[in-house]
């Protein structure tokens, strides 16, 4: 279950940000500072709440410009750790109703009345198993200040190494993912990490193109019991760089 819910945090935030298909890695890297990777069961979760910050970056004038797109998504295990999801009534971000999906999964649409996120709370009606409530998740959003240093070309015989360390705040763990074509390299990592490293041989399965990308996406945790079930409230910035050159 944690590798589907990763991909579906990663899933939104990659322009509200969408991979799926592709194949993945999920493995604990060598890094500067040997923190493990931060281990999360979801077998226990009734429902997950993602708030979204996606940010990718535009060429104007010779300077980078950040674009932001703020989302938010949240689907309700009909058991503990299911994979079918069940109906929770109307779902709310900041007052603004997500669209239930035809698999029972909510997300954010309306781009034309953007999220700001700046006072994270979500309101639940509920519905049949699903209770009614409302929850204010203090955390703040996640951020990675190291989008400057991602590499622009990446030679897949060397490998590459993307810091982290202090650029990354308030994260319980960070997914670093390189995409090229319909192929991708993820791993996730603690909050602490000073860097994550890919290897000639994991960069292999992916084919040479100057079309390729770097995501940056930190995340935090925050879970409440309500009427004896447990709810993941989940924090997520997702930083894009694209047209990264990768070669052989």
């Amino acid at each position: 279950m944690k590798s589907k819910f990763t991909s579906f945090f990663l899933a939104i935030a990659v322009a509200s940000f969408l991979f799926s298909g592709c194949d993945k890695e999920d493995e604990t890297p060598d890094n500067n500072n040997n923190n493990s990777v931060n281990t999360f069961s979801y077998d226990d979760a009734f429902g997950i709440l993602v708030a979204v910050k996606s940010v990718s970056y535009t060429s104007v004038g010779g300077f980078e410009i950040p674009v932001e797109v703020n989302s938010g998504s949240a689907f309700f295990p009909t058991d503990a750790g299911a994979e079918t999801f069940t109906d929770a009534g109307t779902v709310s971000l900041e007052g603004k109703n997500l669209k239930k999906q035809s698999n029972n999964i909510y997300v954010y649409e309306d781009y034309l009345n953007p999220l700001t996120l700046s006072d994270i709370t979500w309101n639940v009606t509920g519905n049949g198993s699903i209770p009614a409530f409302n929850k204010s998740v203090s955390r703040p959003l996640p951020t990675f200040s190291g989008y400057s240093a991602l590499p622009g070309n990446i030679s897949k015989a060397a490998g590459v190494s993307i810091s982290l360390g202090s650029a990354v705040y308030a994260a319980d763990s960070v997914i670093v993912m390189i995409t090229s074509s319909n192929d991708a390299v993820l791993k996730s990592v603690a909050g602490g990490t000073g860097s994550v490293t890919f290897s000639s041989s994991e960069l292999s399965k992916l084919a040479a193109s100057n079309a390729g990308s770097i995501s940056v996406s930190p995340y935090n945790l925050t879970t409440e019991t309500i009427s004896g079930k447990k709810y993941y409230f989940v924090n997520e910035s997702s930083y894009l760089k694209m047209l990264v050159n990768i070669t052989e």
